[in-house]
């Protein structure tokens, strides 16, 4: 099967729109739970998102135009951070990661590896299945 070919405007205006919402993530405040230094957000939800929908390359570069955003300052982070410092800090090392998720979850939808459960056992064992009628 023939990979689909997107216009260049398509894919950047996809990369963009991601990026936009998982800055749009970050409007919810953070949970600290027992004063841990890095607190749960909503906000880590949209690399693994970014990465199911618009696969490895474009969720990567999704994930990079916003952490460059943050970079030069945009205060784009959960409860307002931005510039260098959240790379510096405890939560750098899960920003980062957010980068790598993306790909890895972009990765993973486009080789279409199993799904966990038991739908490819389902027809096995209907068919092994006695019938009573």
């Amino acid at each position: 099967m023939p990979a689909q070919r997107t216009e260049p405007a398509a894919d950047l205006a996809r990369t963009v729109v991601f990026a936009a919402f998982i800055a749009v993530l970050g409007l919810f405040p953070g949970l600290y739970l027992a004063g841990a230094a890095v607190p749960v957000v909503l906000q880590n939800m949209g690399p693994l998102l970014a990465g199911s929908i618009l696969g490895a390359r474009r969720a990567g570069a999704s994930v990079l135009l916003f952490l460059a955003l943050v970079a030069i300052g945009l205060p784009l982070l959960s409860g307002g951070r931005g510039g260098i410092a959240p790379f510096a800090g405890p939560s750098g090392g899960f920003v980062i990661g957010w980068l790598l998720s993306a790909v890895v979850v972009g990765l993973i939808v486009q080789r279409g590896l199993p799904r966990p459960g038991c739908r490819c056992c389902w027809p096995r064992t209907w068919r092994a299945s006695p019938r009573t009628t």
